[in-house]
């Protein structure tokens, strides 16, 4: 049996050493050989998707709809942060900013993600809506710069004014639990002017070309890696977990309405 390959999104070095990481230990439970693939883009991992070019995907939650209504590949594992499955897209400034709340935008620079990202542009743009927010009025720069790490720092180095990522909560006491300035200034660098959630949790899909039985192998693997080093280095997870049914039914809806991708 030829090798599997397991596809993530990241331009951080330190992502593509912990996918190397990651995939050796599965290759070390499993018995099967796993290697690692990372992308800059989430367009250019979903065409070698739908090419049927990989194995398994770690996907945020609309680009797990995409590779399963297009038939490249499944749901298998929702990826549990914070002892949730849910996180929650945080719309954040500055400390030091003088924009306090999302009504005072004006002509702001803003940073997104991409728009494949849920927390990193699709929901926060939806929620802006919803309240009421032009966003032709509160936006003057937009740039879509494909990983929560540049947009936390284009933000923080004063390139944007702010910028759209994902961060948890603690289970218990609703306060800020991780966020990706955290690592790159603490937790007073920042502040964050919305936040919007939870949001249904990232996947690991498995392409349909996988064969079943490996498939069952590969998620009874990932469920029993729980409170693994190798899965918080990658995912910051603690623990995988069987997809339920309907975990993608929300954000399913919020695409139809076309207006929140304008």
């Amino acid at each position: 049996m030829s090798a599997l390959t397991f596809a993530i999104v990241s331009g951080e070095v330190p992502s593509a050493e912990a996918l190397a990481r990651f995939c050796a230990k599965l290759t070390q439970v499993t018995g099967l050989a796993i290697e690692p693939r990372v992308f800059g883009t989430y367009p250019e991992m979903v065409e070698e998707s739908r090419a049927r070019h990989l194995d398994l995907i770690w996907a945020p939650p609309l680009v797990a709809i995409d590779l399963e209504d297009s038939g490249a590949a499944t749901s298998a594992v929702v990826v549990h942060r914070s002892a949730r499955a849910g996180y929650y897209s945080a719309l954040f400034a500055k400390a030091d900013s003088p924009i306090h709340k999302p009504e005072e935008l004006r002509q702001a620079r803003v940073a997104w993600v991409s728009k494949e990202s849920a927390s990193g542009y699709f929901v926060p743009r939806w929620h802006l809506r919803s309240m009421g927010v032009a966003l032709t009025e509160a936006f003057a720069e937009e740039l879509l710069l494909d990983t929560h790490e540049a947009v936390t720092r284009a933000v923080l180095e004063g390139r944007v004014d702010l910028g759209a990522t994902h961060v948890g909560l603690d289970p218990v006491t609703g306060k800020l639990g991780s966020a990706p300035w955290l690592s790159l200034g603490g937790p007073s660098v920042a502040k964050v002017l919305l936040l919007v959630g939870p949001i249904p949790g990232d996947v690991i899909a498995v392409s349909r070309r996988v064969d079943p039985a490996v498939r069952r192998q590969l998620v009874a693997a990932l469920v029993a890696m729980r409170e693994d080093e190798a899965s918080r280095a990658l995912f910051e997870a603690s623990q995988f977990d069987p997809v339920p049914d309907g975990h993608l039914d929300l954000l399913r809806r919020l695409a139809r309405f076309s207006e929140t991708k304008a």
